[in-house]
């Protein structure tokens, strides 16, 4: 079964559930999911569309220049100066 196809099951049984409690395991699981797969496609190299500091479009370029990139370039250096 695709992260997709069971993150869609969870949200789904999250939204016909019965009580609150039921509702918000599922979408716990639905969560769980989601920060799986984002995980595996970062061990796999795979980098993201969206900035995760800032969430303006990482650009093209730089996607490919940089496949595993998680972060625009100006994030992306804000975070290394952070670092030290």
């Amino acid at each position: 079964m695709s992260d997709f196809s069971e993150m869609t099951e969870a949200f789904e049984q999250a939204r016909t559930a019965p009580d609150v409690t039921d509702r918000a395991s599922g979408l716990e699981e639905a969560d769980r999911i989601g920060g799986v797969a984002l995980v595996q496609a970062r061990l796999q190299g795979q980098g993201a569309e969206e900035c995760e500091e800032c969430g303006i479009e990482i650009p093209a370029a730089r996607r490919r220049a940089a496949p595993w990139a998680v972060c625009c370039i100006d994030c992306a250096q804000i975070r290394e100066a952070r670092r030290g």
